[in-house]
């Protein structure tokens, strides 16, 4: 769904609505309560795909969410340490360098599932389903990378967390996100349709190229609302281009709840770097009468536009372009 630069930028009640799978509500764990142990879950084999010459290593983590439960149900009382020693350690080896990664803790996609009865039925549930969506996580990946090559990446499928993902609609189940422009993370639970699943690795693959060679800057959390907004367009975009059959309607603006009166507060604050003015537009405000997910909307409608302007316009050419350059080649640039 969003990148890490915009994790960091949103606030917690913006996180609960963009990453509502892989959440707690709890505190997230502190850095310092993180021990290197000769006792962490041993490191799982990763399965290897290679496209060209771009290779991914994707990681599952369900036997660690087996080796979480057992540890969380001896020990409730210290259900971080558990959590560090079975989940974020192994992750954190297998995604980042020697030393690093520590700065994602603190993050919510990454902190323990409190209600441990209700994961292990989930975990259960999932069993029958690990081969298929290996499956379909490798389909999406090869289709994604003849599409558009990089550099070789590091996929962590992570089983969702159940207390967020029952009776929600579609777009509040978050399914994945990009950290860096080599590590992405996918939340799963025995209900994702397959679509759905490729569609998310598409997406979420699309913001690893991004940043390894776009315009997006994963360094910064100063992004303007134009730029948030089209980084995600950009991305929903790419992912219609394997999967065009996906029901986005939660996106299309079927039901005319985005205005014209609010397209025309969008452009007006465009290049707002302010907090609020995203939380706006993502969360929705109504006292301004803006939907939730206005943001997704708008720069779906917007990227959808310029691509209807330029059809014979490759990938990666619209990939390096500024969202003022996308904008202006819309019919919005209006």
């Amino acid at each position: 769904m969003d990148t890490i630069n915009h994790l960091k930028k949103l606030g917690a009640a913006t996180l609960l609505i963009a990453f509502l799978s892989g959440c707690s509500s709890e505190e997230p764990i502190e850095t310092d309560e993180v021990k290197e142990s000769g006792e962490q879950t041993p490191e799982p084999e990763p399965a290897v795909l290679e496209v060209g010459t771009q290779q991914f290593k994707i990681f599952s983590y369900y036997d660690a969410f087996d080796d979480y439960v057992e540890l969380a149900k001896e020990q409730p009382e210290e259900l971080d340490d558990a959590y560090a020693q079975t989940i974020f350690h192994p992750f954190r080896q297998n995604a980042f360098s020697e030393g690093k990664g520590l700065e994602y803790m603190d993050l919510l996609i990454l902190t323990p599932p409190q209600d441990i009865i209700p994961l292990q039925s989930a975990l259960a549930a999932l069993s029958d389903k690990e081969a298929e969506f290996q499956s379909e996580i490798e389909e999406s990946l090869e289709r994604s990378a003849q599409l558009l090559p990089g550099g070789n990446k590091t996929v962590h499928i992570f089983p969702a967390n159940p207390a967020y993902i029952h009776g929600m609609s579609p777009e509040l189940n978050a399914r994945g996100v990009a950290l860096n422009e080599e590590v992405m993370i996918l939340f799963v639970h025995s209900s994702l349709a397959a679509e759905e699943l490729k569609h998310t690795v598409a997406h979420e693959y699309f913001h690893l190229i991004d940043m390894e060679k776009g315009t997006f800057e994963s360094s910064t959390a100063e992004s303007t609302l134009l730029e948030a907004t089209m980084m995600e367009g950009k991305a929903v975009a790419f992912s219609l281009l394997s999967y065009p059959s996906i029901n986005l309607s939660w996106i299309s603006n079927e039901d005319g709840k985005v205005t014209e009166q609010v397209r025309t507060m969008f452009i007006n604050q465009k290049d707002s770097a302010d907090m609020q003015v995203w939380e706006d537009f993502l969360n929705g405000n109504p006292l301004k009468s803006i939907p939730p997910f206005a943001n997704y909307i708008i720069g779906h409608e917007i990227m959808q536009s310029f691509l209807a302007n330029h059809p014979e316009m490759d990938i990666s050419e619209w990939l390096g372009m500024s969202a003022e350059e996308i904008l202006a080649g819309s019919d919005f640039g209006e």
